[in-house]
């Protein structure tokens, strides 16, 4: 509890705790037997495509801290599925899990949609979102990338700090801890990840020493669970084609020889999904003002396998993240919901 406070007060010391904004109009919303209920109701309506319908209840129920129908609603709103996208009112719902659960146990079942929202929230801070007076601050991204990518491990959040780091965006360029953080996403089969660090060590550098079959092998299984997942970026695809036509016969089996060191082939039987229709139970527990403290278990390295001379990933500890957050991703003053 000590610890959680000095973090709450460290935030308020970098001027990173708001007030919080309100979501939807309660006036509005029509009347519901309860928070949960409401988010039934509107799930019901999104699936029988009527997505304007389906608003109202599920605004009721994210008001009242339902995390499904504010995951559900930044989606939406994000993607602009049944709706006209809108950043702004996607950072808002995003916004809400953020602050509500920023300190939940990673442990959680729902901490992997905490660690979402707050990886949203760094993504919306990198470019800002000028038409709903969200600024750019490149530096409150890596603070929300670090916090999902340590405190939750998170590997989007991990291979977004990770590019932080070699860009030198928000925090000074550090190769060698983005080396470390591209390690630790990659060892969790993240492609993108795996395909900028076997890059790195493909094609070698002042910073980074040349491992081509190491580098190949990454980019070859990069490739192979970005295409099993359905969506390869064109960018990942055309890596592999290069370091594939740039290598040898020998390389090419080296290269194939490492990849069960890797991961390789990891994703299947990975993607169970559960019936079709159903509600996983933990979107429908609104959020209570108690937080579990458990600790977290530091992400790791692949312990030297991924990367040259990477080590294990930083702990929260040694990158100065704090237990909780409490409401430190609130926008600037003048965020128009």
């Amino acid at each position: 509890m000590r610890m959680c406070k000095q973090g709450i007060f460290a935030a308020l010391a970098a001027g990173l705790i708001l007030i919080p904004v309100a979501v939807g109009s309660a006036g509005d919303a029509p009347p519901f037997v309860s928070a949960t209920g409401a988010y039934r109701a509107g799930i019901a309506e999104l699936k029988s495509g009527r997505t304007e319908t389906a608003l109202p209840a599920l605004e009721y129920a994210a008001e009242h801290g339902v995390l499904g129908a504010q995951l559900k609603l930044a989606r939406i709103y994000a993607a602009g599925n049944g709706v006209k996208r809108d950043d702004g009112r996607a950072f808002l719902f995003y916004r809400q899990i953020a602050n509500q659960r920023a300190d939940i146990s990673p442990l959680s079942p729902v901490s992997k949609y905490v660690a979402e929202a707050f990886v949203a929230l760094g993504r919306y801070y990198v470019e800002g979102i000028p038409s709903s007076g969200v600024p750019q601050d490149q530096v409150r991204a890596a603070h929300l990338f670090r916090h999902a990518a340590s405190y939750f491990g998170d590997a989007d959040a991990q291979y977004a700090l990770a590019r932080l780091y070699l860009d030198g965006t928000g925090v000074d360029k550090n190769v060698g801890l983005a080396i470390n953080w591209l390690a630790t996403a990659a060892k969790k089969q993240h492609a993108a990840a795996q395909a900028t660090l076997g890059e790195l060590l493909w094609r070698g550098g002042d910073e980074v020493r040349q491992r081509p079959a190491r580098g190949l092998a990454l980019i070859m299984l990069a490739h192979a669970n970005a295409k099993a997942n359905g969506k390869e970026p064109k960018w990942i695809e055309d890596l592999f084609i290069e370091a594939q036509g740039a290598s040898n016969a020998a390389m090419r089996k080296e290269a194939q020889n490492l990849m069960p060191e890797l991961g390789g082939r990891a994703l299947a039987g990975e993607s169970a999904t559960k019936a079709k229709g159903s509600i996983p139970e933990e979107l429908l527990v609104p959020a209570s003002g108690e937080a579990s403290r458990e600790a977290s278990p530091g992400p790791s390295a692949a312990n030297g396998a991924m990367g040259a001379g990477a080590a294990s990933a930083p702990s929260p500890e040694k990158i100065g993240v704090p237990a909780g957050f409490g409401d430190m991703v609130s926008s600037a003053a003048g965020f128009k919901p």
